[in-house]
């Protein structure tokens, strides 16, 4: 009879072994995924934040370019000119460009940023195209007497390390208030 009871204690033994083997297991899948779910889910929130933060950056480069009368693009930099304005903040007639005050949009390569005369609006800009090679991020094109359009483009690095990639982004912008002559 003592025989049967040693068997049935070792078997029982045996048994709480494989489970616990088995738990570790499946505990360590579970793991495993919740840490690849949470990686995803860190490289998506990276990539909407970058996209939200260009695209903000980008609608105020377009209400600016609308609003400009005259632009003119010099490397990395654009320079826009808003129509004169009276003491009351109304445009004066003819629409003429305000000489006096432009607003100046530059790209710097080397720190990263988009900036609106001095002031950051977008960082984290390259200076090599997704697909390689550099590029101009501002272009000004005359599509017509007394129409102008311009052209922005932007390669943004978007996430950190083993998830990093760039973007692109461009825009073709029409002066909605050009001069008039």
């Amino acid at each position: 009879m003592k025989r049967t009871y040693d068997r049935q204690r070792g078997s029982v033994m045996l048994e709480v072994i494989i489970a616990s083997a088995l738990a570790i297991i499946v505990i360590g899948l579970l793991v495993s995924v919740q840490t690849l779910t949470l990686r995803d889910f860190q490289r998506a929130l990276n990539e909407n934040s970058a996209n939200r933060n260009a695209y903000m950056a980008l609608r105020e480069v377009r209400e600016l370019v609308q609003s400009s009368v005259q632009a003119t693009a010099s490397g990395n930099q654009l320079t826009l000119f808003m129509p004169r304005r009276n003491e009351a903040g109304a445009i004066i007639l003819p629409v003429e460009p305000d000489t006096l005050n432009p607003v100046v949009l530059n790209v710097n390569f080397s720190s990263g940023t988009l900036t609106r005369s001095g002031v950051p609006l977008l960082t984290g800009i390259v200076n090599q195209h997704p697909n390689g090679g550099t590029y101009v991020p501002f272009r000004v094109q005359t599509i017509a007497q007394g129409v102008q359009v311009v052209h922005v483009r932007l390669a943004v690095r978007q996430g950190q390390g083993a998830t990093q990639r760039t973007a692109w982004y461009e825009e073709t912008i029409l002066l909605r208030n050009p001069a008039t002559n």
